[in-house]
């Protein structure tokens, strides 16, 4: 995050951040949710020199990892909470890459927790829910990156399919080396990504689409612990806070589609909106046929054909699948369950 912080500041104004003017501060522990909480929070608030700093600082840039993903989101709470961390004098953002929210592929035992979190009406989920909720509505800029290669977690997890508030910005991580401006998945995903982005339904397409993206299904390498090691990643989330109201000029437009015949327009980081998270169970298997229905309610929505230029990515996403020709098993399976769409696409 610190190399992300200084490329941007040198790249975008010219300007060389010292060394001294960023505080870098490793937080580690090991153990269950709660437990890595309250480890964190006295390994923090016992270090005076990092104290200090988060006190002091103008910007609280946060980065984290698969589970520490609800770790970090109960701390930033409780932080706010005990005003350590100032939300009226201090502009913050978290970084979540391939957060474990709603797993479905760990086996090893020191991840037996994390499945509790397939259950929105668990003790850790509400609780990691309810903290969700409070830093949105507390102004947190919050960036989600999930893999399309992740072996373990699935991208509706990573990217909460299930939570809304303009306060959150999706993005897709793609190793170089499987990434192609031309494929249809890519554009499709990318295309859903942007239309939540922007506050708009992708009628549950994220959510039907990760149970084929679970594993590889373009390349044997790349995936969960690879997200990590890319400073654009990184750079995505510096940004999102910085080029974006009110430390930035870019109004981030937020869509609500609950009247919309009344659609409001909203700005990011508006403290007073509260997240809306919907309740699930991740532990019942997706219906594979709510794909293509998923599909047809993006092709079928008023708000996006309503919309130039998202009209215009609709009607590139048919020619990208009239010219689509996967290989591997896995994706040939989805053109197929998207075929009966082939007339509306």
């Amino acid at each position: 995050m610190t190399m992300a912080a200084k490329h941007f500041f040198q790249s975008e104004y010219q300007l060389l951040l010292p060394d001294h003017a960023i505080t870098t501060i490793p937080l580690q522990g090991e153990g269950k949710v709660e437990e890595r909480v309250n480890k964190l929070f006295n390994s923090l608030v016992n270090n005076p020199a990092w104290m200090s700093a988060l006190v002091s600082a103008d910007v609280v840039l946060w980065a984290t990892h698969s589970q520490g993903t609800p770790v970090s989101t109960i701390l930033i709470h409780r932080l706010l909470e005990k005003g350590f961390i100032h939300r009226h004098r201090q502009a913050v953002c978290l970084l979540a890459m391939a957060g474990s929210l709603m797993v479905k592929y760990f086996e090893a035992d020191a991840a037996r927790e994390l499945f509790e979190f397939m259950d929105s009406n668990s003790s850790v989920s509400q609780t990691f829910r309810h903290s969700l909720a409070y830093i949105l509505h507390q102004g947190v800029k919050t960036t989600l990156v999930g893999s399309m290669q992740d072996q373990v977690v699935p991208f509706y997890s990573a990217i909460l399919a299930g939570v809304n508030h303009p306060n959150i910005l999706r993005a897709a991580y793609i190793d170089h080396h499987i990434y192609s401006p031309n494929d249809f998945l890519i554009n499709a995903i990318s295309f859903a990504l942007r239309l939540r982005n922007s506050g708009l339904s992708d009628h549950g397409f994220l959510t039907h689409i990760s149970e084929v993206l679970a594993g590889n299904i373009y390349a044997l390498e790349g995936g969960h612990s690879t997200v990590y090691e890319e400073l654009e990643v990184y750079t995505i989330a510096v940004r999102y806070l910085f080029e974006t109201v009110p430390l930035g000029e870019q109004e981030l437009i937020y869509r609500s589609t609950s009247a919309m015949a009344t659609q409001q327009e909203r700005h990011a980081s508006v403290p007073s909106v509260e997240a809306k998270l919907d309740p699930f169970q991740a532990k019942v298997r997706l219906n594979p046929y709510y794909l293509p229905w998923a599909m047809r309610g993006i092709f079928d929505d008023e708000n996006i054909l309503k919309d130039p230029e998202l009209s215009r990515e609709l009607e590139n996403l048919r020619a990208l699948y009239d010219r689509w020709h996967p290989s591997s098993s896995k994706l040939r399976e989805i053109k197929f369950r998207l075929e009966p769409l082939k007339a509306k696409l």
